[in-house]
């Protein structure tokens, strides 16, 4: 998600947050149907300090678990996401805290290459699209949310929108993983299949340039 904080506007018409805790914000405040009480986000609302807390421990752990996977140590990026998976459910934004960030990781790996592409470079769903196709269900699944999300929430130019939505059509809408309850195991086995997408997202750009 790269070491950059704060907001800027880039060639698209939403602002992008760096700064995945800000991030988190705009988006679920985006999220019509999933209410978030007195939850503020950047753009006048911060998050709850309990949320907060919880999916800065869970995108720790995150980030050190795909840093393992970087180095092909994928037991110990397994120990990493265990130990996510036990964090606390958090009953104010009715999620697990590790589902909601592994998502975020994806998210903003995808809006930061799409934020710095030049307005005919597509390499940032080129990326994408090669994740769709070698990704295992939880990986492909949370790609295709992510993809879903950009359509609708930034003015992409019509020959990115509609290699896009090719794209995902033939992936089927399912619920988002931070919807979902699942047993620890099942939720693990889901966060590394997207922190999987995550790395080979990374991979497949570096090796675009």
């Amino acid at each position: 998600m790269g070491g950059i904080t704060g907001r800027f506007t880039g060639r698209y018409s939403h602002p992008v947050d760096r700064d995945w805790a800000q991030a988190l914000g705009r988006i679920v405040d985006e999220q019509r149907n999933r209410p978030f009480g007195d939850t503020e986000s950047v753009s006048g609302r911060t998050l709850q300090p309990f949320s907060f807390a919880g999916l800065e421990a869970a995108t720790n752990l995150l980030t050190k678990a795909i840093r393992a996977l970087d180095r092909d140590e994928s037991e110990r990026a397994r120990g990493y996401v265990d130990r996510a998976v036990r964090l606390p459910y958090d009953r104010h934004e009715e999620t697990e805290p590790v589902a909601m960030a592994v998502h975020m990781m994806l998210f903003c790996d995808v809006t930061d290459a799409l934020e710095d592409s030049d307005e005919d470079d597509l390499r940032w769903l080129d990326a994408a699209i090669d994740v769709l196709s070698t990704a295992d269900e939880g990986g492909r699944c949370t790609m295709r949310d992510v993809l879903a999300a950009i359509d609708q929430d930034y003015a992409l130019h019509r020959r990115e929108s509609a290699a896009l939505r090719s794209a995902i059509a033939d992936v089927p809408a399912r619920p988002e993983l931070r919807d979902l309850r699942l047993d620890p195991q099942a939720m693990a086995d889901c966060v590394m299949s997207v922190l999987a997408g995550c790395r080979n997202y990374r991979v497949a750009l570096r090796q675009s340039r």
